[in-house]
C-alpha cells in the first residue's frame, strides 16, 4: 500500500465492547472495500447516508469517495479483517471543503454490526481533529429527521448548535472544537 501524508496516524481504537478496530486515511485502492461495506449496509442505513434506495453504489461514486486529497477532501476509514485475513471497511467519516473557505460538509456511515459500539463517535471525533489541523472550523451537514440516532450522536458529542428543517431534512452547523 502506498503510504501518503495526510496529518493523519494510523491507529487501533477500542470500541464500548471490546471489539479493536483500525483507523487510517482512505486510498484509492479502498474502492474495491467501499462496495463491500454499502453492500454490508441495511437499506435503512445506505438511505439515511446517500438519501437514496441503491442497491449498488456506482463505480463511479466509489472513486469519488475513495480519491481524496487529504486536505480539502479527507476521510477516514474504520476497518478489521475477516477470519481469512481480508480487511474490511466497517466505518467512514469523510469531510469535503467548501472551495475557500474554513466549512466542510461531513459524513458518517457505519455498517448496521457496528453501530451503536461507539465507532461512530470515534471517527466523527478524529476526522473534527484533522479538519481542525488543516483550517477547517465548521463542519455542516444534511440529516434526515428520521435518523435519530445520527441526531442523538452529534447532541451527545455536543455538536448541534444550529440545526434548522429546510426542505424535510435538517441542516446542521457547528463549529469544530480547538484542538486539546
Amino acid at each position: 500500500m502506498m503510504v501518503v501524508s495526510t496529518g493523519f496516524e494510523p491507529r487501533t481504537v477500542e470500541l464500548r465492547e471490546g471489539t479493536k478496530v483500525h483507523l487510517r486515511p482512505i486510498v484509492a485502492a479502498d474502492e474495491p472495500l467501499l462496495h463491500e461495506a454499502v453492500a454490508a449496509m441495511s437499506e435503512r442505513t445506505v438511505y439515511f447516508r446517500f438519501f437514496s434506495p441503491i442497491k449498488r453504489m456506482s463505480d463511479a461514486l466509489a472513486h469519488r469517495l475513495a480519491v481524496v486529497d487529504y486536505n480539502d477532501r479527507f476521510a477516514i476509514v474504520a476497518t478489521t479483517h475477516r477470519p481469512n485475513g481480508k480487511e474490511r471497511i466497517v466505518g467512514v467519516a469523510r469531510y469535503d471543503r467548501a472551495r475557500g473557505t474554513d466549512v466542510a460538509e461531513v459524513a458518517v456511515a457505519v455498517i448496521d454490526e457496528f453501530q451503536r459500539r461507539g465507532l461512530g463517535s470515534a471517527l466523527l471525533a478524529e476526522l473534527a481533529r484533522v479538519g481542525r489541523s488543516h483550517g477547517i472550523k465548521t463542519f455542516s451537514l444534511i440529516v434526515l429527521p428520521e435518523n435519530r440516532e445520527m441526531l442523538d450522536l452529534l447532541r451527545k458529542m455536543g455538536w448541534i448548535h444550529q440545526a434548522k428543517l429546510v426542505g424535510g431534512v435538517y441542516e446542521i452547523s457547528f463549529e469544530l472544537p480547538e484542538p486539546a
